[in-house]
């Protein structure tokens, strides 16, 4: 026999189905839960996502801007439309081991107000997973440089984090 949680039920039949969870109910406890759960559903809802996608076909020199559906990402960037949005991460892939830095940019779009936010170096690989960590201001486009070295058909992706 299992030992009961008070609630009636064993602990061996405890499960989330189980437990009602009622949001009207008042006191620290209840607002605590309330609270954790309204902010899973922000970050989930604002960092849940695929990410914002980059890349450049053929041969990709020295000072080459990765692109956004075609347009170079330092004329029209991906907009960063979530609130204290921070670049969690950039992953890259590419068709031949190389060894290069990626800069991460944010910008008004055209180049405006174009700034440096990180450099993230590939070393003698085809890409991987880096942590970046650097906030970004909403409002604003993100663009990706190639510097310091060239590779071949290149895939970037930036994941973010914030609030929606």
């Amino acid at each position: 026999m299992g030992v009961s949680s008070g609630s009636g039920l064993s602990l061996d039949e405890l499960s989330a189905d189980a437990v009602a969870y009622d949001n009207t109910t008042s006191g620290l406890i209840a607002e605590q839960v309330q609270a954790a759960i309204d902010e899973i559903v922000s970050l989930v809802s604002t960092s849940a996502s695929p990410g914002f996608s980059f890349g450049r076909a053929s041969n990709v020199n020295n000072g080459t801007w990765l692109q956004c559906e075609g347009v170079p990402s330092n004329k029209a960037g991906r907009y960063v439309y979530i609130n204290s949005a921070e670049v969690a991460t950039i992953f890259i892939s590419t068709e031949t081991v190389s060894t290069y830095d990626i800069e991460i940019y944010h910008h008004e779009g055209d180049e405006v107000n174009l700034t440096l936010i990180d450099t993230i170096s590939v070393v003698s690989s085809r890409g991987g997973s880096f942590v970046v960590g650097e906030s970004v201001p909403t409002d604003t486009q993100l663009a990706l440089r190639l510097v310091n070295g060239s590779t071949r058909n290149i895939v970037s992706g930036l994941e973010l984090s914030g609030t929606d």
